[in-house]
């Protein structure tokens, strides 16, 4: 996470590096800073405990995304859809396929495969049923994701960013 910091110093004055030890940190310089880059260096390094703190809990708000899309959805039907992109991706184009058989009169039942491997048939008002509901949960779960990471980039306080809880 250091390079996070180098990089914010760095923008200020270039330097060889950025050590930290016991909650010390060290930056050695290339060149003497100015009184004014020290200063705003300074502010940088004051701030850092909490911008550290902030990339830590980001993380762990990633893990919990991760574990949430690895979970899935369960449908009304109590089987599960995967909610990743290629999941997202494969039933928004079998849907799309349905829609379009359905309007040249084919009435046969789509096909869905859920998290096990098990495969679904729908008629277009259930598959429409069921894109509805899905869009609609997985637009919720994004929107939890999103409000989280946002409350942990506009946290002011250490305190405040361990008060947030990441269920998502």
């Amino acid at each position: 996470m250091l390079y996070k910091l180098v990089q914010e110093i760095n923008n200020v004055l270039p330097i060889t590096g950025v050590s930290e030890s016991n909650g010390l940190i060290s930056v050695m310089y290339i060149d003497q800073p100015t009184e004014s880059q020290l200063t705003t260096i300074n502010e940088i390094l004051n701030g850092w405990p909490l911008e550290k703190a902030k990339l830590e809990k980001l993380k762990e708000l990633d893990l919990e995304w991760a574990e949430t899309v690895k979970t899935g959805w369960t449908t009304q039907a109590g089987y599960k859809l995967g909610i990743d992109i290629q999941d997202i991706t494969l039933l928004t184009g079998a849907f799309i396929l349905a829609k379009e058989a359905n309007s040249i009169g084919l009435t046969d039942p789509s096909y869905i495969v859920d998290t096990e491997g098990n495969s679904h048939g729908l008629s277009l008002p259930e598959f429409t049923q069921l894109m509805l509901q899905y869009g609609q949960a997985r637009a919720t779960l994004s929107n939890s994701y999103a409000s989280l990471k946002q409350s942990i980039n506009e946290s002011t306080s250490i305190e405040e960013l361990n008060a947030i809880n990441l269920t998502i």
